[in-house]
């Protein structure tokens, strides 16, 4: 005969409740486990390390604007014929050469294009952070959902246990009068597969259990070994609708939720973008400064050595008194000496500024081109922001009306609960009485339990939806 005794359930169900708590030393609360998933989630890591990207980016942009300054050192050497770049003439001699500068330029104006392109930059910026912000929020549901999850799993563990408790008292009283001979041994046999049936549902919900805490914990990066823990309850109070539309929730989380936010500045940038494609027709303008130096091996200044003069015949011819006399000059001894390099540094240096002026004329119709993309790429954009709003729009509706029917379904579910125990009570009294058979026990007690689950999961159900239109509306999900 198939007998269960109720004190070694009831010792089962202590040891799996202690062991439960053996393991589950950590404690959570839903903003904790929200804090640990935004801090370990690699995507948002990389959302971020995106952002930073972007504001080097929009550094940069900062930096174009000013002077583009390079210094410049150009040593050389010569063989054969060449021209000496100290006194331009032709020499066949080798020459050594170099050349120092410091040359700068800026560009002075040019359409305003590097300015819309930093307003730019900057809009990109503001909608990066707010991209990162959005993939917070969606690991947020997430870990919502999986939070309640466990809550529910739990909840229906122990309910199933409940039930296998209840199963077996009654399996237990029957037992006796079968002992008895009050009762026939057959009457047994529905309560005996009533309790299989029951454990069955302990099994599964254990597993549900540990898959919930499995998705929970790879929401927070955590390895499966570390995944049980306890967690804080959420208020769970069902309460009717507050009065108000699924309209006013969508026009709320337009204001609020960054995906909106950040379409809308990407419609703002798309239109610096075809400001920047205008720019194109401008006339350009930079100016250009120079400042440097050089050195040659083949340049040499004469000097005078001693004081001796050399007289020297010219083509020149004087009269005097009737006579012809050729006319000499006297000129000092001279040498020529080479220049030293730092002298040569200091007697060669030069000095130059300009201004360009560019006007474009015919650029290939470059400047059209790009208007034309960048207004399609405009138009993308604004179909993009659509498509975010409407499928914004399409979730709102779903979780209200999804929290309008679970929280009817709630209520009905609720009033079905309590009759049904009432039934199972007056079957429990008709069994012991032996007034009527187990199978109507049975039926009655399977029915309150599956009743008893479609409860704990509505009530869930309305919690989470609840929360997820308080975070359409706010933007953040709070422990209460």
């Amino acid at each position: 005969m198939f007998i269960f005794n109720t004190k070694k359930m009831t010792v089962l169900i202590l040891c799996a409740v202690l062991a439960g708590q053996a393991i589950a030393q950590e404690k959570l609360s839903l903003s904790e486990c929200i804090d640990m998933a935004i801090a370990q989630n690699l995507k948002i890591k990389e959302s971020e390390l995106g952002l930073q990207s972007t504001i080097n980016t929009h550094q940069q942009t900062k930096r174009d604007r000013l002077p583009a300054v390079e210094g410049i050192f150009n040593p050389g050497y010569s063989l054969g014929r060449s021209i000496d770049p100290y006194t331009n003439s032709i020499t066949n001699n080798q020459i050594g050469t170099n050349s120092a500068w410091i040359k700068a330029d800026w560009l002075v104006y040019n359409g305003y294009q590097r300015k819309n392109t930093q307003d730019q930059a900057a809009m990109d910026l503001s909608a990066s952070q707010l991209d990162v912000q959005s993939s917070k929020n969606a690991i947020v549901l997430s870990v919502l959902q999986a939070y309640m999850q466990i809550l529910m799993s739990r909840e229906l563990l122990n309910v199933a246990f409940k039930q296998a408790e209840s199963t077996q008292s009654q399996l237990d009283r029957t037992t006796k009068q079968v002992k008895l001979e009050v009762l026939p041994e057959s009457t047994l046999y529905s309560l005996q597969a009533q309790l299989a049936n029951d454990q069955i549902q302990i099994t599964n919900a254990r597993n549900d259990l540990r898959i919930a805490h499995l998705t929970l914990g790879q929401l927070l990066n955590r390895p499966a070994v570390e995944n049980e823990f306890e967690l804080d309850p959420v208020e769970d109070s069902v309460v009717p609708l507050a009065n108000g539309t699924w309209k006013d929730v969508y026009e709320q989380s337009l204001t609020v939720l960054p995906e909106v936010k950040a379409m809308g500045i990407r419609i703002q940038s798309a239109e610096k973008s075809i400001a920047i494609a205008k720019g194109l027709k401008h006339p350009t303008l930079s100016l250009t400064s120079s400042f440097g130096t050089a050195f040659s091996s083949m340049a040499r200044r004469s000097v005078v050595v001693g004081e001796n003069y050399v007289e020297t015949p010219i083509n020149a011819f004087v009269n005097v008194d009737g006579k012809t006399y050729q006319a000499n000059t006297f000129t000092q001894s001279v040498e020529q000496q080479r220049i030293g390099y730092f002298n040569q540094l200091g007697l060669n240096r030069a000095f130059s500024i300009g201004l360009t002026l560019r006007v474009p004329i015919f650029n290939a119709t470059q400047s059209s081109y790009r208007t034309q993309e960048a207004k399609i790429q405009k138009m993308i954009v604004k179909n993009q922001d659509m498509q975010v709003r409407q499928q914004l729009r399409q979730q709102v509706e779903q979780a209200f009306i999804t929290l309008q029917n679970a929280t009817e379904r709630y209520q009905t579910l609720q009033v079905q609960v309590s009759v049904l125990e009432k039934a199972l009570r007056a079957s429990e009294i008709r069994l012991t009485n032996g007034v009527t058979n187990p199978l109507e026990y049975t039926m009655a007690k399977t029915n309150l339990d599956r009743a008893k689950a479609s409860f704990v999961q509505t009530k869930y159900e309305v919690t989470v939806r609840k929360k997820v239109l308080d975070f359409y509306g706010s933007g953040e999900v709070g422990d209460e």
